[in-house]
């Protein structure tokens, strides 16, 4: 990763004196397995005025900060070109790595120092935007869950007018339920009390369960005119995407589970058509107000990935998973609060698509192969 991790190690009777001293402002690199990894470990000392890295690292810093800053060369050796670079010279190396004389015949443009400034301030305001609208997205995950809990856990979701007046208190309408004398009823299954009208039920009476296949003949790396519906996988790299194809197998909206390995459980909301592969298993919601409140649900599940012969999850086992199904009245409120969440949410990824898109055309202008910086 181009970031310095904090050590968790307990250094207790540990010998520092191989240890390298990073002053703020330097540098800080590996260069084993570069190849391997396809990535260049960087990064600059911001927080801390000292700190110690593993003497595997190269310590190191701008010769002349009046020719080159330190910012902006962090920023030249954060490239994805570099990592190609350092990639390519790696070849003849058995692990991968480079030396030393190798890395500094990195090439490097090097623009006026007042283009630095300029690509580096912008960097940070773009890079600022991009944490404050994740933080955003973040918050927003975290708003729903807290209502999730209270509502279908706590069972504090607001009392509808319509029950009101049945038990004759209008004045108890949009109060927490079962605060406020909400009848509640014995589940045997779960050994507590729940909402009267609300049941214990299979995750395949709420929902259709259907597995990933093949890959797709048709298909394509990169996104185009011709494949444009994604193919998904099993795995959490951005959200498991694989690859695109020209026709989907899924349409409806739903939600995917990763199947097998150290991520089985891995749970994500689909809500556009897509193409789903070997190792995801598809939950496909029974009834539209189900979506929300099945995803919050299975989400939170935890899986056991050596419970079964294969480590992995099966049909059978996803369908047999029982969960509470909640009067629809009440998932159909929460799934129009997660609705309205959710199109907040989509509006932040696009601004951050295209936030991320500028600091590749930022990248771009820094290599020359854009003219002038605006």
């Amino acid at each position: 990763m181009k970031k310095f991790i904090p050590s968790v190690a307990n250094i207790h009777g540990v010998d520092l004196s191989t240890y390298k001293v990073i002053k703020r402002n330097q540098l800080a690199c590996k260069l084993m397995s570069v190849g391997r990894d396809e990535q260049l470990p960087v990064d600059i000392l911001k927080e801390y005025e000292t700190a110690i890295v593993s003497a595997a690292y190269y310590v190191f810093e701008s010769a002349d900060e009046r020719l080159l800053l330190s910012d902006y060369l962090m920023m030249w050796l954060s490239r994805r070109e570099t990592d190609r670079w350092v990639g390519y010279i790696s070849g003849g190396d058995v692990r991968g790595g480079i030396s030393w004389e190798q890395f500094c015949e990195l090439p490097i443009f090097i623009p006026p120092i007042e283009q630095q400034m300029y690509v580096v301030q912008t960097n940070k305001s773009i890079t600022s935007r991009i944490r404050l609208t994740d933080n955003l997205v973040h918050k927003s995950a975290e708003t729903l869950q807290a209502i999730y809990k209270r509502w279908f856990i706590e069972f504090e979701f607001p009392i509808s007018s319509e029950y009101a007046s049945f038990i004759g208190k209008p004045e108890l309408v949009g109060t927490p339920y079962k605060s406020n004398g909400g009848e509640m009823v014995y589940c045997e299954d779960l050994e507590q009390e729940i909402p009267k009208g609300w049941r214990y039920a299979r995750l395949d009476e709420m929902a259709t369960i259907n597995a990933g296949g093949d890959v797709p003949e048709v298909f394509s790396e990169v996104v185009s005119e011709e494949c444009s519906i994604p193919i998904y996988s099993n795995s959490t790299e951005k959200e498991g995407i694989f690859g695109y194809t020209d026709k989907a197998k899924i349409t409806k909206k739903c939600i995917t589970i990763s199947a097998r390995g150290a991520i089985i459980g891995y749970t994500v909301l689909r809500l556009k058509p897509f193409f789903p592969i070997v190792r995801l298993i598809i939950v496909t919601p029974k009834e539209g107000c189900f979506l929300y409140y099945l995803y919050e649900s299975i989400k939170n599940l935890k899986y056991d990935s050596g419970a079964s012969a294969q480590g992995q999850l099966t049909i059978p086992e996803v369908s047999a998973i029982r969960l509470l199904e909640p009067d629809q009245s009440i998932m159909k409120k929460f799934q129009n609060m997660a609705l309205a969440m959710g199109s907040f949410t989509e509006v932040i990824k696009s601004q951050n698509k295209v936030l991320t898109d500028l600091l590749t055309i930022l990248s771009a202008k820094m290599s020359g192969r854009r003219n002038e910086i605006h």
